[in-house]
């Protein structure tokens, strides 16, 4: 029996000590520097020839690069399985980082290796260059990268590259060169989540058959093309409209479908909603909805589960108001 070998360096409750002083910028800067000689006192002494799981939690940005960067290296030459990046401001998705770490860039350096050779990679940075090779990228199944910068061509590697990667996260990227995410092919990808990626604009998924369950916020164009396994959406914009437009094509295989609102036009979009020509087999649907006075949410109920005949499990989330973060939650089992 083998045990699970796990890094996780989770600082959050030094966060909580960062916010209530968030005034003091030099305490936040003595908090990394602390949690950064941390780590690295860790990684020196350890001695596992392999790493399933490596998490780092803290709110570190650009002055940290160099370190994270040999904290990656050291985890891919380890060969990391799950790794988790989580630099959100307060742990909050949507409070930007001012000068964000940026995920490094990969290159295939040696251009002349043969065919059936390997490859050499290498994580480029100001510190070292260090050569890995693709094997050593082979073991990684999960990536997570919150309140960090990624560009899209970072993003198109990692999946081109890590052919077992299955579960990819991208939380709060201010990177401008991150503004669409292509997906295709024979990717092993099962899970992918793009929200709050300021931005991102476009989305295209096509050929991707494992492809399993899709969250994204605030995007205007979105392409679902032969995701035959695609079962679990969860997205959040502005138009309801919109969003039903983006999913219509996957609305009579959906089991699971999440749709945050920011829009007050009800009324409207039951209207919309119910137009769509084919018939629902969703089984579990949650509706995140910021109504005004006038919008009648009895309506808004009858209309989903009458135009959902398989529905199981419904959630009607509304706001008490607009300026409080305080909700009313009805559940309803059928």
């Amino acid at each position: 029996m083998f045990a699970v070998v796990q890094l996780d360096f989770d600082a959050s409750k030094v966060l909580l000590e960062i916010a209530a002083v968030r005034s003091e910028p030099s305490f936040l800067s003595k908090k990394r520097c602390h949690y950064v000689e941390w780590v690295n006192k860790v990684l020196q002494s350890h001695k596992a020839m392999v790493i399933d799981e490596f998490r780092i939690c803290f709110e570190l940005d650009e002055s940290s690069q160099d370190d994270v960067d040999e904290w990656l290296l050291y985890a891919f030459a380890k060969r990391v399985k799950s790794l988790q990046l989580d630099f959100l401001q307060f742990g909050m998705p949507t409070a930007f980082v001012l000068e964000p770490y940026l995920f490094p860039s990969c290159r295939i350096f040696d251009q002349n290796v043969e065919e059936n050779s390997i490859e050499s990679l290498s994580i480029i940075h100001t510190k070292s260059f260090r050569t890995l090779r693709v094997t050593d990228f082979q073991s990684l199944r999960s990536l997570r990268l919150a309140g960090v910068d990624v560009t899209g061509e970072t993003l198109h590697f990692l999946m081109e590259k890590f052919h077992l990667l299955e579960h990819l996260v991208v939380i709060g990227s201010q990177s401008e060169d991150l503004s669409s995410v292509l997906v295709c092919g024979s990717s092993s990808l099962k899970y992918l989540e793009l929200t709050h990626c300021r931005c991102l604009k476009s989305i295209i998924v096509r050929d991707a058959r494992h492809l399993v369950s899709l969250k994204y916020t605030w995007v205007s164009n979105v392409v679902l093309e032969n995701v035959p396994e695609l079962v679990d959406v969860w997205v959040s914009g502005w138009k309801f409209s919109r969003m039903i437009l983006q999913l219509s094509s996957l609305l009579t295989r959906l089991e699971s479908l999440t749709l945050r609102v920011s829009n007050s036009d009800v009324n409207e979009d039951v209207t919309r909603f119910l137009k769509v020509p084919h018939p629902i087999g969703l089984k579990q649907l949650t509706l995140d909805v910021r109504a005004s006075e006038d919008d009648s949410l009895l309506r808004l109920t009858s209309s989903f589960m009458k135009s959902c005949p398989n529905l199981e499990k419904f959630v009607l989330k509304v706001p008490m108001s607009s300026l409080a973060y305080i909700y009313i939650y009805i559940y309803i089992y059928i």
